[in-house]
């Protein structure tokens, strides 16, 4: 059994990286250990990264413990320079199409025997590619501290909430229906400038004052970047935490962790009288919020994911 210790995730300025502190701090809590990192300018790490710099020495693995790395897109930067010299294991996010060759090379370049990633379809491309590496697939998860689960939906000021990423059928035909229903609130961000929620507290208090929060996946609102990669995003799970009616679509991995379907699904024909009849009719979906609620207590928490991640890294042969 290999000891594994989690690598500190690199801090950009200005970007607290919400989804690596979340899982660090789950991991530390659940008692695995954690390696602490060099402070490294992150344009010198992008520079590297560029460059291929980083790459494994399996003849200096066998006495040292292994590297769970996380990061993104794909571990050159974020294991520089711990990965000459460790065995690392990648926990990544964000893994878009555009990064799968990158991908690969550096998974060969690293000698990479396990895998971690909050996406299947990755954890499939990788067994296709490279079968000797174990891909597992971690899905999505968050911290719940902070988020409100505000009043029941028809108490709420806010009856449509768009957030984030748009979808533009979806954005049309709701200022249509608001239109029709003037004494209706949608909020939705402007195509250039300030951010609806500047900070964690507005956007917990602003999600916990919508009825209806729109939630698509990346492959539908930005197909150029995610192309057929649907994944579960956190913010499906600030939407069930904050007691707020997800409406669009919700991707199949969340459905399978779940074993239902939590979002009112709007497709692009009719998609204004479907807005329109959720918003009419807005109580009938108490009980569908409240139970989303606890489905996401449940199984939302970072602390849920490594309660089933924990045994399969130890058949696996580490030991946190």
């Amino acid at each position: 059994m290999k000891k594994l210790l989690l690598l500190e995730p690199v801090r950009k300025k200005g970007n607290h990286q919400f989804f690596m502190d979340w899982f660090a701090r789950a991991w530390q809590a659940a008692g695995g250990g954690v390696k602490r990192r060099r402070a490294v300018p992150w344009p010198a790490l992008l520079t590297i990264a560029r460059l291929k710099l980083s790459a494994g020495l399996p003849l200096l693995f066998s006495r040292r413990p292994a590297l769970l790395v996380p990061g993104a897109g794909y571990p050159d930067s974020f294991a520089w320079p711990y990965a000459y010299t460790h065995e690392i294991v990648p926990m990544l996010w964000d893994v878009w199409p555009r990064y799968w060759p990158r991908l690969i090379s550096s998974l060969k370049r690293h000698h990479v025997r396990t895998f971690l990633c909050t996406s299947s379809r990755v954890c499939e491309y990788v067994r296709k590619e490279l079968p000797h590496v174990r891909a597992v697939h971690v899905p999505e998860g968050i911290d719940p501290a902070g988020y409100l689960p505000g009043k029941d939906l028809r108490e709420r000021p806010v009856d449509l909430l768009e957030l984030g990423r748009q979808m533009p059928f979806f954005h049309r035909a709701a200022v249509r229906a608001c239109r029709e229903h003037p004494e209706w609130t949608h909020l939705s961000p402007a195509a250039e400038g300030p951010l609806l929620f500047p900070d964690f507290r507005s956007l917990c208090e602003g999600l916990a004052s919508a009825k209806i929060t729109v939630s698509y996946p990346r492959c539908d609102t930005h197909p150029d970047m995610a192309g057929e990669v649907e994944t579960l995003t956190q913010r499906y799970w600030e939407c069930m935490l904050s007691r707020t009616l997800p409406a669009g679509r919700a991707p199949q991995e969340l459905v399978d962790l779940l074993g239902y379907n939590p979002v009112m699904e709007v497709s692009e024909r009719n998609a204004q009288e479907q807005i329109t009849r959720l918003l009419t009719d807005i109580s009938s979906y108490q009980d569908l919020v409240d139970r989303n609620y606890r489905a996401a207590l449940r199984h939302a928490p970072w602390e849920a994911r490594l309660s089933a991640l924990l045994p399969q890294l130890a058949l696996l042969g580490y030991q946190p």
